[in-house]
């Protein structure tokens, strides 16, 4: 969420962008009991939130964005840029923190490992269906797909009791495991 405040600017500098918060489309906004104002924008395939601790100015009004300098600094960055390229118009732009494709491939292995060993499925059936194990017994001891989907149970287990937090603030990871 981006903190927004009400800043006085200099009227003849072109660099200044009033916005009329209230008028935005499809725009959904409440009222705390504090009247601090909580704002909810879906621009196209952009989604915005904001708060302003009082409400918004009645007409058009230039804007300040408070950002706290912690550890989430970029990402909180990243979000003004989209609020701010939605408000003038521009394309959304790349997302500079999407999961690379063979991270979201583990995950969805993780999940899928997770699933298959809560409903029952020993470590070894697992593996033959997500790893493509084929062997005998004395095969599956040797294997390093053995410790492999143990690991991604165990990894599952993890996204499932909370962790799948960190994948919202990827690739920052605040949380050691």
């Amino acid at each position: 969420m981006i903190e927004l405040r009400a800043a006085l600017m200099d009227t003849n500098d072109p660099a200044v962008m009033p916005i009329n918060l209230a008028e935005l489309s499809n725009l959904v906004a409440r009222l705390d009991e504090n009247d601090a104002w909580h704002g909810f924008w879906r621009s196209g395939a952009s989604s915005n939130q904001f708060w302003l601790p009082t409400r918004p100015a009645g007409g058009p009004a230039t804007y300040v964005v408070i950002l706290p300098l912690d550890k989430l600094l970029e990402l909180r960055a990243e979000a003004v840029l989209r609020l701010w390229r939605a408000l003038v118009g521009r394309s959304m732009g790349r997302l500079a923190h999407d999961l690379p494709q063979q991270t979201r491939d583990r995950h969805i292995l993780m999940l899928r490992a997770f699933d298959g060993r809560a409903a029952g499925a020993s470590y070894r059936k697992l593996a033959e269906v997500l790893l493509r194990f084929e062997g005998r017994k004395a095969d599956w001891e040797n294997d390093p797909r053995k410790n492999q989907v143990r690991r991604l149970v165990a990894d599952g287990r993890y996204y499932v009791r909370g962790g799948y937090r960190d994948l919202l603030r990827y690739p920052i990871r605040l949380s050691e495991r």
